[in-house]
């Protein structure tokens, strides 16, 4: 982690040009408070590629995390992760946790955490793949780990499965592609690159690296 400058005081400040891996924040604010009897920090953040959000810090020994939301275009997400197909990601990832706690093991605890793409769209060299509904659910799983459960069911296709990402940035999805009925028969070799399909019409999809 790098950090450009710092303005303010220890109760209330800002950071600038704060970058962690591929991404940069342009400025942080934050000023020091109480919440439920626990020292606490009200963080605001953005950065140049639209991530923006805001929430609570806060705990003694164990991180807290309370009332955050998050936003960020979804194509920043797709650039950290090694994809088996060339496509980008239009659209908006929207991220609420009403609570969470964090520990030098990782995740222990997550309450209301819910992951929304809006206006979802997958664009290929054949042609874009549209989405609908795209809804995740957080959660931890025993071993430190953030995990998602995502679905999502359009008229070009269906997909379910479960991701996890670790405090290393190891992430691992396992789940299952279905072709809709209107998918355009152009784009039919792209998705039979993932696999065979089953009895179902259910394609085995799975994909894991390390955080770019």
């Amino acid at each position: 982690m790098k950090v450009g400058g710092f303005s303010g005081s220890l109760w209330q400040g800002s950071l600038h040009q704060l970058s962690w891996r591929n991404i940069m924040l342009a400025k942080l604010n934050w000023q020091f408070t109480f919440s439920s009897w626990m020292p606490a920090l009200e963080i605001e953040l953005r950065d140049p590629q639209g991530l923006q959000g805001a929430g609570i810090l806060r705990g003694w020994l164990d991180l807290q995390l309370h009332e955050w939301q998050l936003s960020v275009p979804a194509d920043v997400v797709r650039q950290q992760l090694s994809l088996p197909l060339p496509i980008t990601a239009q659209g908006e990832l929207q991220l609420r946790l009403q609570q969470g706690e964090f520990s030098s093991a990782g995740c222990r605890s997550l309450g209301g955490g819910v992951v929304n793409w809006q206006h979802a769209q997958l664009a290929t060299p054949l042609g874009a793949l549209e989405l609908a509904n795209v809804q995740g659910q957080l959660s931890c799983d025993g071993k430190g780990a953030l995990v998602l459960v995502l679905k999502q069911d359009s008229s070009h296709l269906s997909l379910t499965g479960r991701g996890t990402v670790g405090f290393d940035g190891r992430y691992q999805f396992n789940g299952q592609v279905r072709r809709g009925p209107v998918l355009p028969e152009a784009m039919r070799p792209l998705i039979n690159q993932l696999g065979r399909a089953n009895d179902q019409g259910q394609i085995a999809w799975q994909v894991q690296g390390r955080l770019l």
